[in-house]
């Protein structure tokens, strides 16, 4: 995903720097990109949520009942935990710079 939006962030830069400004259709269209975007980064935050959610849980569970499955399991949690923060940052960022972007191209109306 993170892909396809850098790459859409790029044809957009494209766009702008031609400096031809965009119909409303096809500024219509660039807005419901975004918010498919948006609706990605929702979906990851979610998950993202949840994993922390259950890491703290986990914690607390090793705390009340110290085990090395418990110890397992939080691991587990983090390690997904991790890469769900980072992915997450990623699609964050890529969307704020695509809001950016799309002011730019309205100012070219």
């Amino acid at each position: 995903m993170l892909k396809k939006l850098n790459d859409y962030e790029k044809e957009l830069l494209e766009t702008a720097a031609r400096g031809v400004p965009l119909t409303a259709e096809e500024l219509l269209s660039v807005r419901t990109h975004i918010g498919f975007f948006q609706h990605e980064r929702l979906v990851h935050e979610l998950v993202m949520i949840l994993f922390a959610l259950l890491t703290v849980g986990g914690i607390l569970f090793l705390i009340v009942v110290p085990d090395v499955a418990v110890i397992v399991l939080d691991v587990l949690f983090f390690v997904l935990l991790v890469p769900y923060v980072r992915h997450y940052y990623g699609l964050e960022n890529g969307v704020q710079r695509l809001y950016d972007v799309y002011e730019r191209l309205e100012r070219l109306k």
